[in-house]
Order: structure tokens, then sequence, then C-alpha cells
């Protein structure tokens, strides 16, 4: 399976909300996650963290995606209901080796994020 098979199906799974399957896609050894709200390098409490987002996730769109070795890079378009519905351009890398997903990086404006919970800045 290509990188760029191995994220879709990581981020398809995502958006079913389907953790289970999502897990299969990341290494146990070495995994690094990094967002403006929260770092990870263990990817079982990565996923305990994500049941939370599961709860928001309303929708998830690509709208571009390329990949350059063993990055992937997604655009997104994700739907959340934090205070209704808000779409949010979201980008998305991930590096896989040995066909699973070692580091994820997204990127997005957590501004309104840190406004609900009380946080000014950067986590």
């Amino acid at each position: 399976m290509s990188s760029t098979e191995v994220v879709d199906r990581y981020l398809e799974a995502i958006g079913r909300r389907d953790f289970f399957t999502a897990r299969k896609f990341l290494t146990d050894r070495g995994f690094e996650y990094i967002s403006p709200i929260a770092r990870f390098d263990d990817p079982d409490v990565f996923f305990e963290n994500m049941q939370g987002v599961g709860a928001i996730l309303h929708r998830m769109d690509t709208r571009l995606r390329f990949t350059a070795g063993e990055d992937v890079c997604h655009v997104l378009d994700v739907t959340v209901s934090m205070d209704g519905y808000e779409m949010q351009s979201v980008v998305h890398l991930a590096r896989v080796l040995d066909g699973q997903i070692v580091r994820l990086e997204v990127i997005f404006d957590a501004s309104n994020f840190h406004r609900m919970i009380g946080h000014e800045g950067p986590a």
C-alpha cells in the first residue's frame, strides 16, 4: 500500500469515527503527533484523546492532497460542532514509513478552541 493510500484510509476511518480501524495505521514505536492544542508520543493515548474529537466532528472533506516521498499532505475542510456548526480549513501532514504513520502534524487556527476552554495562547 502506498503512503498516500495509508493516509487516505486513516483519514476515512477518522471521518467515520472508526478509531479502532484508524489506530491500525499508526506505528506502535516512535509515534509523534503535534497540533496547536496537543502533543502525543503514544498512539494509544492519542486515540483516547481522539474520542473527544469524534464527539464534535461532523464532516471532513479533502480539498487538496499531495505526496512528497514518505510525506503526505491533505488540506481538509473540517466541520465541527463546537458553537453551532463551523467549517475550518486544516492542514494534515503525515509521514509514513514501512506502511505505517509515524508522524502527524495538524495545523489549524485554534483560537476558537482556546476561547472555549479559557486559554489565551498556544498550548
